[in-house]
């Protein structure tokens, strides 16, 4: 059995939309990384980056197994 060193990777997706007055319509960001944490820091450096103005509302994790997704927004709330 080979002894693989490199972190897992989990699928996340962060439901966004473009703020409070255009909240009609939300969408999502998809990332891998290796927890909501990180996932969450991706997202808001693509904000900062980009020069956008949006509400982060939701981050959750893929299951593979269950074929569902996980809330993880507990992480908006530790930011």
């Amino acid at each position: 059995m080979m002894n693989n060193t490199e972190p897992k990777l989990h699928e996340f997706r962060i439901k966004y939309n473009a703020g409070a007055s255009h909240s009609a319509q939300d969408s999502y960001h998809y990332y891998n990384a290796e927890t909501a944490s990180k996932a969450l820091s991706f997202h808001n450096s693509m904000i900062r980056r980009n020069k956008l103005n949006m509400q982060t509302l939701a981050v959750e994790k893929y299951n593979p197994y269950s074929n569902l997704w996980e809330d993880k927004s507990e992480i908006l709330n530790n930011k």
